[in-house]
């Protein structure tokens, strides 16, 4: 029997926590208590809740039980709710207006749940969102059509960070699980529309390379270009945490062919020149702090380790050679 009225904010953290750490002598330090209190707070939770969270091996712990996975999500969305609605107290009123570019061509379900947040936690702050490909969100940016947007640009796996970068990751090649490439014939490629930064860079790397390839499908946004990999339309090139969080699988070899390093994809906060007010500033504050890590996961506000934590492939794991 589920008792409610014996569950604690502390729980929630004590359970967010493990999650996050896999570890209760980690989560422990990182909670500023002892391995004991943390352990205590984790079972009376599972006490009050009537279900086992934790998956333990001789006092280790080995995973999230399936009654855990489908908690964690909630228990975030909890410790958020929270933390917003304490700091809407906490900090003096803003307002003004800001007009926000959201890329169309990555998946950032956590953004669009941080501006409705943000609007949520600011009444007085008029906030309006477009979405659209990177390229169009930095011509909007230069006519003043918006304020501030976050955007994907290239760069070499070796060069400094750019300014303004929130996230980098490894650009790769991908397919989904049934794919096989016929060597004689053209190779099929999945690419977003023009405008996407990724797709002249993917056609120049193949011709580099002396494949010969055709677009087969060209998509509008994110969830239709993984749909189409998925199906086995054909191969792309996506973020890494994209590949593994999108169920598809890395591609690195082509018959005896190499397939070329792609490089970098960088995550970029950009503001319009001259666009300067508290309401942008706060609105900025707020996505780098609430930014996750692997942004470009399609697990909405989980770090990298929970994203593994709750059974997704880790980074460098599967990979496929046709």
């Amino acid at each position: 029997m589920i008792d409610l009225r014996r569950l604690t904010l502390e729980q929630i953290r004590a359970f967010v926590a493990v999650a996050e750490h896999q570890s209760f002598t980690n989560a422990a330090r990182s909670r500023m208590r002892t391995q004991t209190a943390l352990t205590r707070q984790i079972r009376s939770m599972e006490d009050a809740l009537g279900e086992r969270l934790l998956k333990r091996s001789r006092g280790h712990v080995e995973g999230l039980t399936d009654a855990g996975q489908r908690l964690l999500p909630f228990a975030l969305k909890i410790l958020a709710t929270v933390d917003d609605a304490w700091t809407s107290l906490q900090r003096p009123s803003v307002s003004g207006r800001i007009r926000v570019g959201i890329m169309d061509d990555i998946d950032v379900g956590w953004l669009n749940e941080l501006v409705s947040r943000f609007r949520a936690s600011h009444p007085d702050c008029d906030v309006r969102a477009v979405s659209d490909f990177s390229a169009r969100l930095e011509r909007r940016l230069e006519n003043r059509e918006i304020d501030i947007a976050i955007v994907k640009q290239l760069a070499p796996a070796d060069a400094a960070p750019s300014e303004g970068v929130l996230r980098r990751e490894a650009l790769v090649w991908a397919a989904g699980p049934g794919f096989r490439s016929d060597p004689d014939r053209l190779l099929p490629l999945v690419v977003f529309h023009e405008g996407c930064a990724y797709r002249r860079h993917l056609l120049e790397s193949l011709e580099a390379k002396g494949i010969r390839s055709q677009v087969v499908y060209e998509g509008q946004s994110y969830a239709n270009v993984l749909a189409a990999v998925r199906a086995g339309f054909g191969i792309t090139a996506l973020a890494e945490s994209q590949v593994e969080a999108g169920g598809l699988l890395r591609l690195q070899r082509l018959g005896d062919v190499d397939l070329a390093e792609l490089g970098t994809v960088e995550i970029v906060l950009r503001q319009a020149a001259g666009r300067s007010n508290a309401a942008l500033k706060a609105f900025a504050r707020a996505i780098e702090l609430h930014m996750p890590e692997g942004a470009a996961s399609a697990v909405s506000g989980f770090s990298p380790s929970v994203s593994q934590f709750i059974g997704r492939p880790a980074p460098g794991g599967q990979s496929l050679v046709l």
